[in-house]
């Protein structure tokens, strides 16, 4: 800006002191350096139309920790070199990269590669961006703008865990040696009649065929049906200002109901807002919108979890409730044991600093699982 006024009043001065005295020579000097303005107006404008940019990713769906990486190129379409090209970068992500310049060739291009680590999960954009040109002295400069944005997903990272469930109802693949869990569909093998037998055990046809009666034995399977309440209340989050304990948090569901998507359990994940089932999941081809409620769901509420409990007294027996919490005090801990003094089912993933809470819980019939800590038994981490 300094430099317009700057070179305007010398034009507008040059020429007062041209008309003054009538030189010829000053004359010409006016005019010269009023087309030396003109030109470089032209030459900017020129190469704004003809300046390109196209970025692309390498990947749009990226784990926690791990990079992105995109690519800038510039395109340079004219006849006319760039001398001072700026490309500025306004994505809120990415703080390192905001500007730098640039020198391109008639006709040539430049590629530049970007990378930077996210350490939250959720939703991105990048982008968008601006490029800056200046003539050659630094008289004019125009901005052209692309609002186009990138997208990327970063996902939680998801672990392969084993979560000790207890065999509740009929039907399912986790072994249970109680015959009230035969599954009758199933037949695992033919025997001779004993006596004491269920006459309904016969298998008449082959006892026709051998003149002999045989009994079937039925395969023994059972699963549990597993709800999972995620604490999302923002007060037991409040010392964690990197959200580390937020993304272990998201990290603990995903790998739990991989597990028991993988073993075909029912899963469910309730809606902290509401407290009804938003998500549920029988085989591993639902996992995919376990993985979208992880990237949707934050500690962002105000709501009592001693209130959750008090409504998940309800739930039915034959269901087993896992609790995800970075937070449990005498009244939670109250809460959770009368649960569990009802033959309800009870499993808690704890994930913070077990050191606050574990003379509290060695005393109630609770399981709880330090996630994070050695005795948590997880495969090295695996990318969704």
């Amino acid at each position: 800006m300094r430099n317009k006024i700057f070179l305007l009043l010398l034009l507008i001065v040059s020429f007062a002191f041209a008309i003054f005295t009538g030189g010829k020579i000053l004359y010409l000097l006016v005019y010269e350096f009023a087309f030396f303005i003109l030109l470089n107006y032209l030459y900017i404008r020129h190469i704004k139309n003809s300046i390109d940019i196209y970025v692309i990713s390498h990947k749009d769906e990226i784990t926690v920790g791990e990079e992105i990486a995109y690519e800038i190129t510039l395109i340079n379409n004219s006849f006319l070199p760039v001398f001072n090209l700026k490309i500025i970068d306004y994505s809120p992500l990415n703080a390192k990269f905001k500007s730098e310049e640039w020198y391109l060739m008639p006709f040539k291009n430049k590629k530049v590669q970007k990378k930077f680590v996210i350490s939250k999960r959720g939703i991105y954009f990048l982008g968008p961006f601006e490029v800056e040109i200046k003539d050659p002295f630094g008289i004019f400069n125009v901005v052209k703008k692309y609002d186009f944005k990138l997208k990327f997903v970063v996902l939680p990272r998801i672990h392969n865990i084993n979560v000790e469930l207890k065999a509740r109802q009929q039907l399912g693949n986790i072994e249970a040696e109680n015959k009230a869990f035969e599954d009758y569909t199933n037949i695992s093998q033919l025997r001779k009649y004993n006596y004491g037998d269920s006459i309904k055990r016969i298998h008449w046809k082959v006892s026709a065929k051998k003149r002999e009666l045989y009994v079937k034995e039925f395969q023994v399977s059972a699963m549990s049906e597993v709800y999972i309440l995620w604490d999302l209340d923002k007060n037991h989050f409040a010392m964690d200002t990197q959200g580390i304990i937020d993304e272990n948090c998201a990290e603990c569901m995903l790998s739990i109901a991989k597990f028991c998507l993988l073993h075909s359990i029912p899963v469910s994940v309730i809606d902290y807002n509401t407290g009804k089932v938003h998500i549920k999941g029988r085989t591993i081809k639902d996992f995919k919108n376990f993985i979208e409620a992880s990237l949707r769901n934050f500690p962002v509420y105000e709501k009592s979890l001693e209130d959750f409990l008090r409504l998940y007294k309800s739930i039915p027996y034959d269901v087993t409730l896992i609790l995800i919490t970075p937070y449990l005090n005498n009244v939670i801990l109250g809460e959770l044991a009368d649960l569990r003094s009802s033959n309800r089912e009870l499993i808690i993933y704890y994930v913070n600093d077990p050191k606050e809470i574990e003379d509290k819980i060695s005393k109630l019939d609770i399981e709880v699982v330090f996630w994070g800590k050695k005795d948590v038994k997880r495969a090295k981490k695996e990318f969704a």
